[in-house]
């Protein structure tokens, strides 16, 4: 097992041209002339979606991530699947009120199998153990719960020569999110684990959409669109739209996460349509 803390960080560069514009006016330089403010520059918009396309990807709700984005295949002939990262709160339920929740890590498969049947036994209905797995990024252990319907509970534990998340805090919206330790750090390296990772997190619920996903080897950004239920008045949502974004040094491996707000505007479904408020 390794340990988190993280802090939300609102990007000011709006604020700042605003307060540029604002000292405008015609001033003397040192030649004695006269100089004239120019406009302040407007940040371009990071996103293709129009708002009312945002509005409605989000209303709908059948459609949130884009066409490229990597989500794993639910496996078939079960009539509900769950997939789960074993947390260290799992295994000790004393840490349930830990300041730090994280994902555990083990590169042996002995460990990994006993924290899987500890979570199972912690968890208010046991899951039996039915089938074992594993790629390069963690073991999976293949478990049923009883009842109706039946759910076929895929239980995961990260190899540490993938990613050691001790380092992170899940309860924390940003800051240390671990060590990713798999070789080379390259772009789709960490485009595969930033979208890996956000399946794991509220984002992956109805109310929110993944609008872009892009990045280079050091830094990896989605982009997501948030739905807040009567956010602007009882007749008008609020949609929220955020940089989420995993940054990786190129030399030790440390990951952080940052969380900025980008825009928001108001709107409302209407008999099935989005439309803006005004």
């Amino acid at each position: 097992m390794r340990v988190p803390g993280r802090h939300f960080r609102v990007c000011a560069t709006l604020v700042s041209a605003v307060l540029l514009n604002g000292c405008g006016g015609g001033g003397s330089d040192s030649s004695g002339g006269s100089t004239t403010a120019q406009p302040a520059a407007t940040p371009s918009r990071p996103i293709e979606q129009t708002n009312l396309q945002i509005a409605s990807a989000l209303y709908d709700g059948s459609v949130r991530v884009p066409a490229d984005f990597s989500v794993d295949s639910v496996p078939s002939g079960h009539a509900a699947v769950a997939t789960t990262h074993v947390k260290n709160t799992d295994v000790d339920l004393a840490l349930d009120g830990a300041a730090a929740q994280f994902e555990l890590c083990t590169d042996d498969w002995n460990q990994a199998l006993g924290w899987s049947e500890t979570s199972a036994l912690n968890s208010s209905q046991y899951s039996n153990l039915v089938a074992t797995n594993d790629d390069e990024r963690y073991f999976e252990f293949g478990r049923m719960k009883s009842g109706s319907p039946q759910v076929y509970v895929q239980s995961r534990i990260y190899k540490c020569t993938y990613l050691d998340r001790a380092g992170a805090n899940l309860r924390a919206a940003a800051g240390a999110a671990g060590q990713l330790n798999a070789r080379p750090l390259t772009s789709m390296q960490l485009r595969r684990l930033s979208e890996y990772v956000w399946q794991f997190t509220t984002y992956n619920n109805y109310g929110h959409v993944v609008l872009k996903s892009a990045g280079s080897a050091v830094e990896h950004t989605l982009h997501i669109a948030n739905l807040i239920r009567g956010g602007v008045s009882a007749t008008c949502d609020r949609i929220d739209v955020i940089a989420w974004s995993h940054r990786v040094d190129s030399a030790t491996g440390a990951l952080s996460l940052d969380v900025r707000p980008l825009f928001s505007f108001g709107a409302r479904e209407s008999a099935g349509v989005a439309q803006l408020c005004d």
